[in-house]
C-alpha cells in the first residue's frame, strides 16, 4: 500500500546517492529529500543552483538535486517558495518553504494556509495515502508567488472545496509526528491576522460602537448567507457553488471573530448598542456576551436592516446559481461601502486598533468580490458583478496578486 511506503526512516531521507556504481556523472552524488504534508506527489520543482529545471516530485514525495542549493517548488507555475539547503532530517514542510520554524506554525497564517491547499488538492481526497496533485490542476494556475490572502482564488481556479484551518492544522501535525518522530508541541488554536487587536484601549466614540455592532451583524450576515445558500443549491440542485462555501469558511468566520473580539475587548454591553440594535432579539443575538461563534443563530440579526438585507438576498439568492453569486457581489460591496465609512470614523478618533481590523476586512471584501465576479464570468456573465449595474460594478477595487481582476 501506498500508505506503508509513506514512513521513511529520517536516516534514509539524507542525502541518499542514487545511480551506484553508474559511470553518468549526471546521476552521480544526486541527494534526495521529501515533500510532505502526507507526501505531495506530482509537485513540480527546480534545481535552481543545478540548472535542472522542470522535475516532479515522485510517489513519496521525493525529489533529487546534486547540490540541493535553491530548490524551489511549484504547482505548474504557483510558486509555493523554496529552501536554500535541505533539512537534516531530509524532510521538507509547508514551514521549510515559507522559511518557518516548524514548531511556531500555531499562529502563521501563510503555513496553514498552505496546508489547506495541499491537502484540499488530493486527487482521492484520503490524505492518509499522500497527496496526489492532478497535472490539469497544475496547469491552471497561473504565474504567481503563494500568497496566503488568495486562498480562494486558488480554491476557483482548481475547482476544490477547501478543508477547514483546524483540520489542515491537526493533519500537518500528526505529518511531522509521524515522519520525524520526535516530541512536537501542540498547535495553539489559530489566530487569524484580522483578529490581532492592539493592546492599548482607544477612547471609542458612539458612533464607533455602532460601527462595531453593525459590522458584527453585517459579517455574520454574510457568513450566514454564503453557507445557507450553498447548502441550498447542494440539497435542492445537486448544484455546488465553491465561492460560497470557501468564502464564508476561510474569511467570513475569521471577520466575525475579528469584530467580535473588538467588542470584547471594550466590554460592550446594550446600553452601548441601544441606539442601534433591537433589545427585543438582544438575547439571542448578544456579541457583548461570550456567546460562541457555533451558537450564533444562524439569519437572526439584532440591527433590523441587517434582518431586512438578509431576508432580500436569501430570496434573490435561492432562485439560481447566478443569483447566488450576484447575491455575493452585493454583500461585499456593502460591506466594503460601510467599512469606507467606518475607517474614516476610526482615523478621526485615533482609534488605531479598530482601523487595523476594519482595513483588514476591507481588503477580504475586495477579494471576495472578484471571487464572485470571476464565478458569474465562468458561467458566462461577461459583465460579472458589473451586470447588477452601476451601483455593484467596481472596477477600482484593488485587485488579487494575480494583478487581474478574473
Amino acid at each position: 500500500m501506498l500508505k506503508e511506503t509513506l514512513i521513511i526512516s529520517s536516516t534514509a531521507a539524507v542525502f541518499i546517492l542514487s545511480g551506484c556504481g553508474s559511470s553518468d556523472s549526471s546521476t552521480t552524488d544526486m541527494k534526495t529529500g521529501y515533500f510532505v504534508d502526507s507526501a505531495v506527489v506530482n509537485a513540480d520543482y527546480d534545481c535552481i543552483a543545478d540548472a535542472d529545471f522542470n522535475k516532479t516530485t515522485g510517489i513519496n514525495g521525493e525529489f533529487q538535486c546534486q547540490s540541493m542549493q535553491q530548490v524551489r517548488f511549484r504547482l505548474g507555475e504557483l510558486v509555493l517558495g523554496e529552501i536554500s539547503t535541505l533539512p537534516t532530517d531530509g524532510y521538507v514542510f509547508p514551514q521549510d518553504i515559507l522559511g518557518v520554524e516548524r514548531n511556531n506554525t500555531a499562529n502563521n497564517k501563510a503555513v496553514i494556509a498552505m496546508a489547506q491547499l495541499l491537502q484540499s488538492l488530493d486527487s482521492d481526497h484520503n490524505t492518509s495515502n499522500g497527496i496526489q496533485i492532478k497535472e490539469e490542476v497544475k496547469t491552471a494556475f497561473e504565474s504567481t508567488q503563494f500568497n496566503a490572502d488568495e486562498l480562494s482564488v486558488y480554491a476557483d481556479i482548481a475547482n476544490i472545496i477547501l478543508i477547514d484551518k483546524e483540520s489542515a492544522q491537526n493533519h500537518l501535525q500528526e505529518t511531522m509526528q509521524s515522519h520525524l518522530h520526535t516530541h512536537v508541541e501542540e498547535f495553539e488554536p489559530h489566530t487569524p491576522d484580522t483578529n490581532q487587536t492592539l493592546e492599548t484601549l482607544s477612547a471609542l466614540t458612539p458612533e464607533l460602537k455602532e460601527a462595531l455592532a453593525h459590522m458584527g451583524n453585517e459579517e455574520r450576515l454574510a457568513y450566514d448567507i454564503y453557507m445557507n445558500l450553498y447548502n441550498y443549491h447542494y440539497k435542492q440542485n445537486d448544484i455546488e457553488i465553491k465561492q460560497l462555501f470557501n468564502i464564508a469558511q476561510n474569511g467570513e468566520k475569521t471577520h466575525v471573530s475579528a469584530v467580535q473580539s473588538l467588542v470584547q475587548k471594550y466590554q460592550l454591553n446594550v446600553e452601548d448598542l441601544n441606539s442601534v440594535i433591537d433589545t427585543s432579539i438582544t438575547s439571542e443575538y448578544n456579541m457583548s456576551s461570550s456567546i460562541t461563534f457555533e451558537e450564533m443563530p444562524s439569519g437572526v440579526y439584532d440591527i433590523p436592516a441587517i434582518q431586512e438585507l438578509y431576508d432580500t438576498l436569501y430570496e434573490k439568492g435561492t432562485a439560481s446559481q447566478q443569483d447566488a453569486l450576484e447575491v455575493g457581489c452585493m454583500v461585499e460591496v456593502t460591506d466594503v461601502t460601510d467599512l469606507d465609512e467606518y475607517i474614516a470614523l476610526a482615523q478621526e478618533s485615533n482609534a488605531s486598533d479598530i482601523e487595523q481590523v476594519f482595513t483588514n476586512l476591507r481588503s477580504g471584501s475586495y477579494r471576495h468580490y472578484w471571487s464572485f465576479d470571476r464565478g458569474l464570468k465562468n458561467l458566462g456573465i461577461e459583465d460579472g458583478c458589473c451586470s447588477l449595474g452601476s451601483e455593484w460594478c467596481h472596477s477600482e477595487y484593488p485587485t488579487n496578486s494575480h494583478g487581474q481582476h478574473n
